[in-house]
């Protein structure tokens, strides 16, 4: 089963039509039909449209792997504040202290799936890259989060398509810190 299979899948779980869903992510209708039927690839608005508005778990659709509908916490109240936290990947069970490392976005290059304030929890252990997977790296002493696309050869790119031109061809020069795996965001 290829991504465009498991879109089309999951909209069908979901009893929603091609229209309606093109409508909800705000892509015309013969744009799904494209990506369903394999002659297009889904851009990230869609992959994160997907998970946002549908519960589409993103590993699901890129690997085939887990449930295809992703888990989500509930909205909490904490230090007086609203947040939520969302999650995005599975944590390994035999995580043990000090293998989960908080970090702090300052950057907007990751939205629309982490903005400026966001905190993401990065499970350490989780260094293998898997397709669309978000990690942090290090990349010439500075600590980002970037998305992991496989290909001819392995790429990390941002979310926001206005700073697409800041792709990374993988090197040995980069680090790969861990998977993120929570985000924390202030209401």
């Amino acid at each position: 089963m290829n991504y465009g299979d498991r879109i089309k899948l999951a909209r069908e779980k979901l009893k929603i039509t091609q229209k309606e869903m093109a409508k909800n992510l705000e892509i015309s209708q013969a744009y799904l039909c494209a990506i369903e039927s394999g002659k297009m690839q889904a851009n990230a608005k869609v992959i994160f449209g997907l998970e946002k508005n549908f519960g589409i778990n993103t590993e699901w659709l890129a690997e085939g792997e887990g449930d295809i509908f992703a888990k989500k916490l509930p909205v909490v109240a904490e230090k007086g504040g609203r947040y939520t936290a969302s999650f995005i990947g599975e944590i390994g069970s035999s995580i043990d202290e000090g293998k989960l490392l908080l970090f702090n976005v300052t950057s907007d290059n990751m939205e629309p799936c982490f903005l400026i304030g966001d905190e993401v929890l990065v499970d350490v252990t989780e260094t293998h890259l898997k397709n669309l997977g978000v990690y942090l790296f290090e990349i010439e002493s500075k600590t980002v989060l970037k998305r992991f696309i496989e290909g001819e050869f392995g790429k990390l790119t941002n979310d926001k398509p206005a700073k697409k031109n800041n792709d990374i061809i993988m090197n040995g020069s980069i680090k790969c810190i861990g998977r993120a795996v929570w985000i924390i965001r202030k209401l």
